[in-house]
């Protein structure tokens, strides 16, 4: 399974994201879990157990600010984590 994180605010652009992550999934036989977040908040709060199945594909600029992204992405996981 590979599980899928897209953060994006333009509702229109994450349901095309999320169809089109489906559909490539279907067509390569790929179970494939999607989780949408409009806003970094609620995707720190639901960051997964790090793990080489998920995918995260961050918008560039989130309500005009470009900076959230970079910060998110750099994040280090919790402590209890583990590979």
């Amino acid at each position: 399974m590979l599980n899928v994180f897209i953060l994006e605010d333009d509702p229109i652009q994450l349901h095309q994201m999320k169809n089109n992550i489906e559909k490539i999934g279907t067509n390569l036989d790929i179970k494939v879990d999607c989780k949408v977040f409009t806003n970094t908040d609620d995707l720190k709060k639901n960051l997964p157990q790090p793990s080489q199945s998920n995918v995260f594909i961050l918008d560039l600029e989130i309500n005009k600010n470009n900076t959230k992204q970079i910060a998110l992405s750099c994040t280090p996981p919790p402590q209890n984590l583990t590979l």
